[in-house]
C-alpha cells in the first residue's frame, strides 16, 4: 500500500486526479489532500486533508510554503505527488528536486522551462514556431497593428490573455474597433488567427517522461462557460493529431501528462494552448479507460507499465452533488 497525496482538493483537476485514483486498482491506498481551503468538496475524498498556508497573504513567504508541503510530506511518508493547483506548478517545478532529495515522494511536475513554455501562450507560439510544427498565427498587441497593415492576419481573430485560464476574456473580434475596445481590458493580450471551427475542436492528452512518449488520447470536445462540456472518442479521428501531439511533446520533454487544446485547420492539426499538467477532462478519459493517473502510479511507484483497454463513445458532463454531515 502506498501513500499519494494530491494538492487542490477544491480544484476541478485536483478532483479528476482522486476520482481517477478511486477508479483504479489503488482505489484503497492512502489518499493524502492539500489546499488552500477548508471543507473542499475533494478533502472528503482523502484520507486527511491539510490547509497550506496561503500564498496571496505577503506574510507568506515560498520558504514557508515549502516547509508546510515537506513536513505534510514527511509526517505522512507520501511517496509520489499530483500537483492540482495551476499556480503551484511553478512552485512545484521550481522545488521538485530539493524536494525529492529531503523526502522519499516522487513530485509528478515538469521541469521549470517546460512549465513556462505552457503558461504563456505567446512561449507556446513561439515553441511551437521555433520547432517546425504547426501554429496559429500570433502578434503580441505591440505587433497587431503592423501585422494587420502588412495583411499577414485577417479577422475574425481571437484575442485572449498570455497567461489565462477556462477561457476567460477570450473573445472572437471581427473588426479592429472590437479588437481596439478588448485590447483596452485585458491585460497583456495575444492576438492570433481564427482558425477551425467549434465542431473542429480537441483535448488531447500525452503520458511522457522526458523524451519518452508512453500513451496519447484525442477527444473531440465541445465547452460550456469555458470548461469541457461533451467529448467523443471515435478510431477515425485524425491520425494526424496523435502523430503531432506525440512529436510535439518528445520536444517539449515533460514529466508525467501535458494537455493539448488543438482545432483542425484545413485539415491540419494546430495547437492554441499547453498546459504541463492534468487537465479537469483527466476523469473524462478515464471513463474511455484512459486512467493516466493509474498509469503514472503503476510506472513510478511499481516501475511497470500497464495497456489500456479502450471504448468509443461520448463522454457528457453534469452538475452533481455531495453530502457532508454534520461533525460530531
Amino acid at each position: 500500500m502506498s501513500v499519494i497525496a494530491i494538492t487542490g482538493t477544491g480544484s476541478l483537476f485536483g478532483q479528476a486526479i482522486i476520482k481517477s485514483i478511486k477508479n483504479s486498482s489503488f482505489k484503497n491506498n492512502t489518499l493524502i489532500g492539500m489546499d488552500y481551503f477548508e471543507n473542499t468538496v475533494g478533502s472528503n475524498w482523502v484520507d486527511k486533508n491539510f490547509v497550506l498556508p496561503d500564498l496571496l497573504d505577503i506574510a507568506i513567504t515560498e520558504s514557508i510554503w515549502l516547509k508546510s508541503v515537506q513536513s505534510i510530506i514527511n509526517d505522512n511518508h507520501v511517496e509520489i505527488l499530483f500537483v492540482g493547483v495551476d499556480f503551484e506548478l511553478p512552485l512545484f517545478s521550481k522545488y521538485k528536486n530539493h524536494i525529492e532529495r529531503l523526502t522519499s515522494c516522487i513530485v509528478i511536475v515538469s521541469d521549470e522551462r517546460t512549465i513556462e513554455i505552457a503558461d504563456d501562450k505567446y512561449l507556446t507560439y513561439e515553441f511551437l514556431k521555433d520547432n517546425n510544427f504547426n501554429y496559429p498565427l500570433s502578434f503580441l498587441e505591440s505587433e497587431i497593428d503592423a501585422a494587420i497593415e502588412e495583411d499577414l492576419i485577417h479577422f475574425p481573430m481571437i484575442i485572449k490573455p498570455r497567461k489565462g485560464y477556462r477561457s476567460v476574456d477570450v473573445h472572437v473580434v471581427n473588426d479592429k474597433l472590437n479588437l481596439n475596445q478588448k485590447i483596452s481590458y485585458i491585460k497583456n493580450p495575444i492576438i492570433q488567427e481564427y482558425i477551425g471551427s467549434d465542431e473542429s475542436e480537441y483535448t488531447c492528452g500525452v503520458i511522457a517522461f522526458n523524451g519518452d512518449v508512453k500513451k496519447s488520447i484525442v477527444l473531440n470536445r465541445t465547452l460550456k462557460d469555458g470548461n469541457t462540456h461533451t467529448t467523443s472518442l471515435r478510431a477515425d479521428f485524425p491520425l494526424a493529431i496523435k502523430d503531432y501531439i506525440e512529436s510535439v511533446s518528445l520536444r517539449l520533454n515533460q514529466f508525467g501528462v501535458c494537455n493539448f487544446q488543438l482545432r483542425m485547420d484545413q485539415g491540419v492539426p494546430k495547437i492554441f494552448e499547453i498546459n504541463a499538467r492534468h487537465s479537469g477532462t483527466t476523469y473524462i478519459r478515464s471513463l474511455y479507460g484512459f486512467n493516466e493517473v493509474e498509469y503514472i502510479l503503476e510506472f513510478i511507484l511499481n516501475e511497470k507499465e500497464i495497456d489500456f483497454d479502450m471504448k468509443e463513445g461520448k463522454v457528457q458532463r453534469y452538475f452533481d452533488e455531495f453530502f457532508v454531515g454534520l461533525e460530531e
